[in-house]
């Protein structure tokens, strides 16, 4: 694979996922809402502006995880290091179309017949990523959700909420839904209550808003089993669970350490415990609502 650039790092690869457990661990029609694939290099080089270099990992690869956790469906996230070089993961779509979804990045004088190719191959949003180098402006938002909002798409954003630019306007002014990434990666020192973490609630309320339960170790300060995020993670539920998705951040990047175990990727973050009810909204109603999946039979 190439060499890591400079001021770009090696992570760590996921770990293997090991056999199925005798008892699934999700319901039938589970969407995993945040995954990503990388490589091959040579075909699919990664961008040199980046701030991490992942290990080559194919749909092939996740097919164990899914196997393992009894996920039946995936949202496939461009990734900050292909910019939108969205090559990769449109030709994953390809390899499961009735399986995966695709949310990618694009520049925003697309045309509108290249969002309906996009579309036509599974695409059902575009991120905005404020964390990453080479990610779309948030003034680009309004501007893309006008040009998607007939493809009945969304945006997905990621920023640290709290920081930068207010949450609300953004969220407000969009045509479209808005999908959060990773808790809003949160600071769990802060309560509930917080001004930051309160607007969230308030937006989710008001129904354009969507979270992310995903990624726990990029926000919990406390590890396995993210004691720190469970107030959180109860209070969306409470809020609106039919805005509120699982998604699993397979293959775990901008990790070097303490890489997660996927055959317990956010379990533990309460959706064990939460009614059957509010588990199957999260992970089968809602992100077949929001990606256009065909509606799954319960068990």
């Amino acid at each position: 694979m190439d060499a890591a650039e400079p001021g770009a790092p090696l992570c760590l690869p996921p770990r293997p996922p090991g056999p199925p457990p005798a008892v699934r661990l999700l319901p039938p029609g589970t969407c995993d809402a945040h995954m990503h694939v990388f490589g091959p290099f040579a075909q699919y080089p990664l961008a040199a502006v980046r701030n991490y270099t992942p290990h080559p990992m194919s749909f092939t690869d996740y097919r164990p995880v899914m196997a393992a956790l009894g996920i039946d469906r995936a949202v496939l996230v461009q990734p900050s290091v292909y910019g939108t070089d969205n090559r990769a993961l449109l030709d994953t779509l390809r390899q499961a179309p009735g399986q995966l979804r695709g949310v990618v990045v694009v520049p925003p004088a697309i045309s509108d017949d290249s969002l309906a190719e996009l579309h036509h191959a599974g695409v059902r949003g575009i991120r905005v990523n404020r964390r990453n180098p080479g990610g779309l402006a948030l003034e680009d938002m309004a501007l893309l959700g006008r040009r998607i909002a007939p493809l009945r798409w969304h945006i997905q954003l990621q920023v640290e909420i709290g920081r930068g630019a207010a949450l609300a306007p953004m969220v407000e002014g969009c045509p479209v839904p808005v999908v959060l990434d990773h808790f809003g990666l949160l600071d769990p020192v802060r309560p509930v209550g917080d001004a930051a973490f309160a607007q969230v609630l308030a937006l989710l309320a008001a129904g354009n808003l969507w979270v992310k339960l995903s990624a726990p170790y990029r926000v919990s300060r406390s590890g396995p089993p993210y004691a720190d995020l469970a107030p959180f993670v109860e209070a969306l539920m409470a809020c609106r669970p039919d805005r509120v998705l699982w998604g699993s951040d397979w293959p775990h990047t901008e990790l070097w350490h303490d890489m997660p175990e996927d055959l317990d990727p956010g379990l533990r973050l309460g959706l064990d415990r939460a009614p059957e009810d509010i588990r199957h909204r999260i992970l089968v109603a809602n992100p077949a609502r929001l990606y256009g999946f065909e509606p799954a039979e319960r068990a």
